[in-house]
């Protein structure tokens, strides 16, 4: 990237998208901050009108230019009144849909990047990312900017009333502002220097906090709750120190610059003195411009405060860059459907790191409505070769087809509108069980709800809850037994109705009684369905059209149950493991 596209899409992501409106917001702050000042510059003309008898006897206090004055000031209430008001709602209102804009498209962009996206980045990354690097951005956005121009604003007219009664002066007051600018720009420098790692012990520390809260359990059942708590206070003191580091880096040298304004004040004094002295400016001019200085100086030390959320900001900026720049999974232009519902997997290879395949040359048909089950040892690349159909990853050579259509031809949206996926460990947001399980069919209606929930066999036990279709369910599922999560999940499944279904070892580690319940809803899910199953318990594919065996990568075998245990393969070896075990015990 050039630096050029850098700069526009640094502007992009300041504005969130949106340069026009962003424009008429600045405006309204800066017409806000200007509206603002007019007191100080009315108070600075009465002082003058109260003066000017003292210093000159022969003109008297004229009464009605103050009340002119006072007129203005009262004017000047209303219109700020006026003013700070669409500033306001602009801050609360339309700044913040902007931002909340931009974030539901950063989500959306996720929904559309590949899995491997998601194994290097973890949960307190992408939290970070989506909501404390905007706090950072709506800092400077909302704030400096605006604030920026108003300085520069202000200390133009300074430079040109001021030079009007005395260049001098105006050297004077001025000449401190380019000795202190070097100090910003250090402070602004070592501060972007340690950023990143504030921000990627930020990360850490959210994703140690996810992950002790959602392993509780666990750490408890083993008694590490202790140990675990003391890795995640080594977070939060990692982060203290860095922080620390942080402003200790930046926050001494810009103070460095601060104490020069300062020093401007003292210059300004003393340069006026000598002039007064020499008669070459007024008394009146001469207290005129110490409370300039104040006005010129105290804007300008806000800049030095700043520098740290500008700093913050840009490596905030430069993550959220990344994130666009990330690949999406394309898709073939121009885009296809298929009413069809037959897969075809031909000389498919795929690796996760780009170098070494774990899926090696597959290949194989399967036509619809007909059952196929992937089986094999762990590690043999089942569950990959059956995500890799709802392109969760792009395959690196070969073609997998839907219907004749290759799955990179269709929008992401009808593909997965084609397949049900019913998955080993069940995922369960925190919300009614009605809404969890019309993620299969967002405008399902209640009733249609229900006629899932019974064909999944889990409407009795829902309505036997407390608030029965309203109860609500703990993240993850966890107020749920595994039994019941895996029902409301075939629930979801069957309401989405898609001519594909997908199941990932839907029946393992559940006690007969739930087992025998959820198969009776597979049953249901499945009817007249093109279905593929990953399957560890050769037992539940035993009626299967297609038993394909996996190992490293490949199909090493392929046929229906008894066309298998006569070849007396890898499938016939399996088979007779799975028979010994289960006729182990405890001794």
């Amino acid at each position: 990237m050039t630096k050029r596209e850098h700069v526009s899409k640094w502007w992009d992501i300041i504005t969130y998208g949106d340069k026009k409106r962003y424009g008429k917001f600045i405006a309204w702050l800066f017409l806000d901050s200007f509206v603002a000042s007019i007191p100080s510059s009315i108070l600075m003309v009465a002082v003058y009108m109260f003066l000017a008898p003292v210093l000159d006897t022969a003109k008297a206090f004229e009464q009605r230019p103050f009340w002119i004055l006072v007129g203005i000031l009262l004017a000047q209430t209303i219109i700020y009144a006026i003013v700070r008001r669409k500033s306001y709602l602009d801050i609360c209102v339309g700044h913040v849909s902007l931002q909340q804009r931009e974030k539901l498209r950063l989500g959306d962009k996720l929904r559309r990047l590949p899995m491997g996206f998601f194994a290097d980045h973890d949960a307190g990354e992408l939290s970070t990312l989506l909501m404390a690097n905007y706090e950072e951005i709506e800092n400077l956005s909302s704030s400096v900017v605006a604030n920026a121009a108003v300085i520069l604003m202000r200390l133009l007219i300074a430079l040109i009333v001021l030079s009007i009664f005395s260049v001098k002066m105006t050297l004077a007051m001025f000449v401190v502002i380019p000795l202190a600018i070097p100090f910003a720009v250090v402070s602004y420098k070592r501060i972007a220097h340690t950023s990143s790692e504030l921000i990627a012990i930020r990360q850490k520390t959210a994703a140690n906090v996810i992950e002790y809260a959602g392993g509780i359990t666990t750490l408890q059942a083993y008694d590490r709750a202790g140990s675990a708590f003391e890795g995640l206070q080594k977070s939060f003191a990692k982060l203290r120190d860095d922080s620390k580091k942080q402003e200790k880096a930046g926050g001494a040298v810009s103070m460095y610059g601060r104490a020069i304004l300062f020093l401007g004040i003292s210059i300004v004094m003393g340069s006026g003195a000598y002039l007064l002295s020499s008669r070459e400016i007024s008394p009146f001019f001469y207290i005129m411009s110490l409370l300039a200085a104040l006005q010129v100086y105290e804007p300008i030390m806000q800049l030095f405060v700043f520098v740290i959320s500008m700093a913050r900001m840009n490596q905030c900026v430069d993550k959220l860059i990344r994130l666009e720049e990330e690949k999406e999974l394309s898709v073939e232009e121009p885009a296809r459907t298929t009413d069809r519902s037959d897969i075809s997997f031909q000389n498919v290879h795929f690796s996760y790191d780009g170098k070494n395949d774990v899926i090696k040359g597959v290949s194989f048909e399967i036509p619809e409505r007909n059952f196929v089950a992937l089986v094999g040892s762990s590690g043999s690349g089942k569950t990959t070769v059956a995500r890799l159909l709802a392109r969760f990853w792009d395959i690196t050579q070969g073609r997998i087809s839907i219907g004749g259509v290759p799955v990179n031809a269709m929008t992401q949206e009808h593909l997965l509108s084609k397949i049900s996926m019913v998955f080993q460990d069940v995922y369960l947001f925190k919300d009614t069980i009605a809404e969890n399980i019309r993620i299969g069919k967002p405008d399902a209606t209640d009733e249609e709800i229900y006629s899932a929930a019974r064909a999944a066999a889990c409407h009795d036990f829902i309505l036997s809850l407390p608030d029965g279709y309203d109860t609500m369910v703990g993240e993850g599922g966890s107020t749920l037994s595994g039994g019941e999560k895996q029902r409301i999940s075939i629930a979801r499944a069957i309401l989405s109705d898609a001519p594909i279904v997908f199941l990932d070892e839907a029946t393992a580690s559940l006690d007969p009684e739930n087992e025998v319940l959820i198969q009776k809803a597979i049953d249901e899910l499945v009817k007249n369905k093109t279905v593929l199953v990953i399957a560890h318990r050769l037992q539940s594919v035993m009626n299967a059209d297609d038993i394909l065996v996996l190992d490293d990568g490949r199909i090493i075998e392929e046929g229906n149950h008894e066309e298998l245990l006569l070849k007396n393969g890898r499938y016939a070896a399996l088979w007779k493991e799975q028979q010994s075990a289960g006729n182990w015990k405890l001794s």
